[in-house]
């Protein structure tokens, strides 16, 4: 079944269950921090109200939030430090001020101190219709001190884009959303940066530009929310990666539905992937997820998805299904390697406060294979992820601290048929590090006032020889196990140092520098690198 067939069947399936429900605001609040403004500073505020419990039950691991959802939280808060039953320092209250300004359109009766859009048109009773500009500039430079036999990626490269957004919402039923990013890049173009976005070439290549859109169309039903078109995901507790679904692929298309029951969330979705090789030209991937709070203090979470190719599945469609049991039945039908079978994930997670401002979360995925009988066997295909993060740690106020370790062992997100591997154009579908690699990150953020904030990080990332091109070889032995961080490891330790000035529906300011130490670079013995890396960024919303 073509994409195009699979578009019309999913909008007549849309508009034929069209209903109006009670909503606030249908719009997500997007994951994707450069093609947006003031998302970042929204989810970390929400996770830090979350994990020092003045809300609670509140199902983070399963992304985006709505308007709706953190104008609710929002809320919440704000009533109970009316009444007394909390407090926060004077730099979250006049962040939650701010916040609850910013998203005044989803009822939060907290009016703007500045106009929210550059041009409106509403019937505050039936619709409004808003466009929104934003401009932005972005300064990258890497300096290499030494490097050995490989060139050395340094240089300046500039950045200037705008952001055009336009969204509406009709009755309580029905919004749609339209969020682009139009970046003109110049100077000296690192390919690693905006590298899955639409590419065009201006001057004769002296001038490159870097394109990409999330859109979707959001109707609100009587049980559920149902989506279509494209957007990111995040599924998981981790706050720096997760290991089923991330979002660090550029959007996905895909019908996504999402219902809620008291402190349980349950998702839904077939999205269409996209693959950079050129014989791959139709892959699909379907998933769900349930995720709900059993214990005030405890929530967990299961998902499951199937990544398959050269045809388009309906059993996959249905929400309901389990996947690890009916794949074997349904993907007899792919006859591009007979036996091979589809790509399917599961994953389970959990998150626990024993006490107010301490979280201790984990992740475990597993990739086919059978860890309980042979947990060394090479088709053991695992990741597993775990953190804790503090809030005001050692009494420090507006402070907080993460630390987060995260490990996918040498043939997850592979498989035996190339269109069946884990990613969307080139991006791993899930955690950023990729196959055969692991991840330690700390992080202390620190708020002198409610818009200056400074952060100091450090990262250890490791990449063995492994790779998500790199299936298990054809004529290895059948007991050959897995090793971790195979072969050469490659190594990058990183120190950054920043900070960043935010007036909520304003403006942004940003500043970094990094310290970078690469060891065995590209998996060759020897090879070491160091350098510097410094980004400024700057947002204006009109």
């Amino acid at each position: 079944m073509s994409h195009r067939i699979l578009h019309i069947i999913s909008v007549v399936f849309l508009f034929c269950y069209l209903s109006f429900a009670q909503a606030a605001s249908l719009i997500n609040v997007p994951l994707n921090p450069d093609i947006s403004d003031f998302n970042t500073e929204t989810y970390r505020f929400i996770h830090r109200l979350l994990n020092k419990r003045v809300v609670s039950g509140v199902t983070r691991g399963s992304l985006p939030f709505t308007r709706k959802q953190v104008a609710s939280i929002l809320l919440d808060v704000s009533q109970k430090q009316e009444n007394g039953d909390i407090s926060l320092s004077v730099n979250d209250q006049k962040r939650l001020r701010e916040l609850l300004a910013f998203y005044s359109e989803a009822d939060t009766q907290t009016p703007p101190d500045r106009r929210l859009h550059l041009m409106t048109l509403t019937d505050n009773a039936s619709y409004r219709f808003s466009f929104d500009m934003r401009a932005g500039h972005q300064e990258i430079t890497r300096l290499v001190d030494n490097m050995s036999e490989v060139p050395a990626d340094e240089g300046n490269m500039h950045t200037t884009a705008l952001f055009p957004h336009l969204y509406g919402q009709v009755e309580e039923g029905f919004a749609f959303s339209a969020d682009m990013a139009y970046r003109f890049l110049y100077g000296d173009i690192f390919d690693d940066v905006y590298q899955d976005e639409s590419k065009y070439r201006q001057l004769e290549g002296q001038l490159k530009n870097r394109t990409t859109i999330n859109s979707y169309l959001k109707f609100n039903l009587p049980w559920f929310e149902l989506q279509f078109g494209q957007d990111n995901l995040q599924w998981g507790p981790g706050y720096h990666g997760n290991l089923l679904v991330s979002s660090n692929p550029i959007a996905m298309d895909m019908v996504k539905f999402q219902a809620a029951f008291k402190t349980i969330t349950f998702t839904g979705f077939t999205g269409v992937l996209e693959d950079m090789v050129e014989d791959i030209n139709d892959k699909y991937i379907s998933g769900h997820r349930a995720e709900g709070y059993f214990w005030d203090r405890f929530g967990f979470g299961v998902s499951e998805v199937v990544v398959y190719g050269n045809r388009f599945e309906p059993g996959y469609l249905n929400p309901v299904n389990i996947y690890l049991i009916n794949e074997q039945t349904i993907s007899r039908a792919d006859s591009r390697a007979p036996g091979s079978g589809d790509n399917v994930f599961a994953s389970v997670d959990m998150r626990l406060r024993l006490m107010d401002n301490f979280e201790i979360y984990g992740e475990l995925m597993v990739d086919d294979g059978n860890p309980a009988a042979s947990f060394k066997h090479w088709d053991t295909k695992f990741g597993i992820l775990g953190g804790i993060y503090i809030t005001d740690p050692f009494g420090l106020k507006d402070t907080d601290l993460h630390a987060e370790y995260a490990f996918v062992n040498q043939y997850t997100y592979t498989h035996v048929n190339p269109v069946n591997v884990y990613r969307h154009f080139t991006s791993v579908i899930g955690h950023h590090i990729g196959t055969d690699a692991d991840n330690l990150w700390i992080e202390l953020r620190r708020r002198f006032t409610d818009k200056l904030e400074t952060v100091f990080g450090y990262e250890l990332e490791r990449h063995g020889e492994g790779d998500i091109e790199k299936n298990h070889p054809a004529d290895a032995p059948k007991d050959d196990v897995w090793t971790p961080l195979s072969g050469i490891t490659e190594s990058e330790h990183r120190i950054r140092i920043g900070f960043n000035w935010v007036d909520i529906g304003h403006y942004s300011i940003y500043g970094e520098w990094n310290r970078v130490w690469r060891r065995n670079y590209g998996n060759q013995f020897g090879v070491h690198e160091t350098g510097n890396e410094i980004q400024a960024k700057v947002l204006y919303r009109f």
